[in-house]
């Protein structure tokens, strides 16, 4: 029999299990997979760009329209901060300054009508708990100042009653008293 030649243009083969042989196995087939796999994730990267884009312009204009808003309220803000801070200034004010209300009270309904308050000062000594009011007075007859004066020292809640000052303006009908006042220590109300 005779034996048939087979004529091949490609290079013979080599030994299966050279590492050239192994290397280009691996290349044709693993690698192939891995080439594709790394050009999908490359393409799907590429087109989720432009909905990234879309998503990131909507969102920055957005930002833009709040930080707009906000901008815009920064006065008002300002304005309701200052006035917040002055409530609170004048609740502390006077949460820690004693009530003149009965001293007051008491002061006007001893007074004539026509006597003028002037100038009013009250303080209260913080260990003896009295009040003492300090006052400038404008009367214009002899009769309502003294009217003024007996109802001063009648007044159950009025403790001593100095008059500094009595003074009558020449060329003006009008007297000039200066008078002070000590009320009766305040009683602390005690809860039963």
């Amino acid at each position: 029999m005779a034996i048939k030649k087979e004529l091949s243009l490609l290079p013979e083969s080599e030994n299966p299990r050279s590492f050239r042989v192994r290397f280009f196995k691996w290349i044709t087939t693993t690698g192939r997979v891995t080439i594709i796999l790394t050009e999908l994730i490359v393409i799907s990267v590429f087109f989720s760009r432009f909905w990234l884009d879309r998503k990131n312009s909507d969102l920055s204009e957005i930002a833009r329209q709040k930080q707009a808003i906000l901008e815009s309220a920064i006065p008002f803000e300002v304005e309701f901060t200052g006035l917040q801070k002055r409530l609170s200034f004048i609740k502390n004010f006077y949460s820690n300054q004693p009530e003149y209300n009965k001293q007051i009270n008491s002061l006007v309904s001893s007074t004539p009508t026509d006597i003028f308050y002037n100038r009013i000062s009250i303080s209260t000594d913080e260990k003896t708990k009295i009040t003492t009011i300090n006052t400038s007075l404008i009367g214009y007859k002899e009769e309502s100042i003294v009217s003024f004066i007996t109802n001063l020292t009648l007044n159950p809640d009025i403790s001593k009653v100095n008059i500094t000052k009595i003074e009558k303006k020449e060329k003006e009908n009008q007297y000039l008293i200066s008078i002070v006042l000590q009320f009766n220590a305040n009683k602390t109300k005690t809860e039963i």
